[in-house]
């Protein structure tokens, strides 16, 4: 029994964490041609192009750049140069809710 739990416990573990990253995975599209980079920034190595309209994977977006998934090599994108498919080109995508920083006000 014991050789049986260690086992399965790092098998539902491994499978819950696939399927938690995969729930956070949104569609999008390359609203213009776009360069695949692999960082979050200009200054990062060009690892592969999108095409205007190509199908990606978004995987989290920052404040200015997406890691995407999309067949070839993975990487960072403009945020700007990505749309979803569903919402439109205005649409903005956002993770996790923004929230105050304790101790200030944000009311103002």
């Amino acid at each position: 029994m014991t050789m049986l739990r260690r086992l399965i416990v790092p098998l539902v573990a491994l499978g819950l964490a696939v399927t938690t990253t995969a729930a956070f995975a949104a569609p999008g599209n390359a609203n213009a041609n776009a360069n695949v980079r692999s960082g979050p920034g200009t200054g990062y190595k060009i690892v592969d192009t999108l095409k205007k309209g190509e199908y990606v994977i978004v995987k989290s977006c920052g404040a200015s750049w997406c890691t995407i998934s999309h067949i070839g090599k993975d990487g960072y994108v403009s945020r700007a140069l990505i749309f979803n498919p569903y919402y439109g080109s205005k649409h903005w995508y956002q993770f996790a809710p923004k929230h105050p920083q304790p101790g200030r006000d944000s009311s103002r």
